[in-house]
């Protein structure tokens, strides 16, 4: 990285990490039973299924490796901390994905007649996902563009010895 420059593909991932956790707290799961004349609506978060605790895990790693990247000079930290970012990006996609077929499950068998459905907190990690993992591909590019690490000169007597 370039003394001055901000590696946007690192605040990406960083961004998309931020999203992905803030969409795992506003709520995965809803359902909504008749009472009395109307319906009442119950939000859950995510994780009140394993499928939104990992998410959070992994928006979390994404964000704290995202910035990582952005604030990291070294090129081999800068490579391990990409990587592990981009991982941490699709597990926040696969998971928020999972989501979406785990709505009836996380909710639990009903003891009445209710509607179950995703949440708005689902679509806002999916799309946090979606953001890390775009922002991941782009450090990907910029790792593989990058100079490689420069070879270190070792004296004969040091290699004899």
């Amino acid at each position: 990285m370039k003394a001055g420059k901000i590696s946007y593909a690192g605040v990406g991932v960083a961004v998309g990490g931020v999203i992905g956790f803030l969409g795992v707290i506003v709520g995965w799961f809803k359902f909504s039973y008749p009472l009395g004349n109307g319906t009442a609506t119950v939000t859950l978060s995510g994780t009140h299924d394993w499928t939104g605790t990992v998410a959070m895990a992994a928006a979390f790693g994404a964000f704290a490796l995202g910035g990582a990247y952005v604030l990291m000079e070294d090129p081999k930290l800068r490579r391990i901390t990409g990587v592990l970012g981009a991982v941490c990006s699709a597990f926040l996609l696969i998971m928020s994905i999972a989501g979406f077929s785990r709505v009836g499950d996380a909710i639990g068998v009903p003891a009445a007649t209710f509607t179950t459905a995703a949440g708005t907190g689902l679509v806002i990690s999916f799309l946090g996902g979606v953001i890390a993992v775009v922002g991941s591909v782009l450090t990907s590019r910029e790792i593989l563009s990058a100079d490689p690490v420069p070879a270190v000169d070792v004296p004969a007597e040091a290699v004899e010895a």
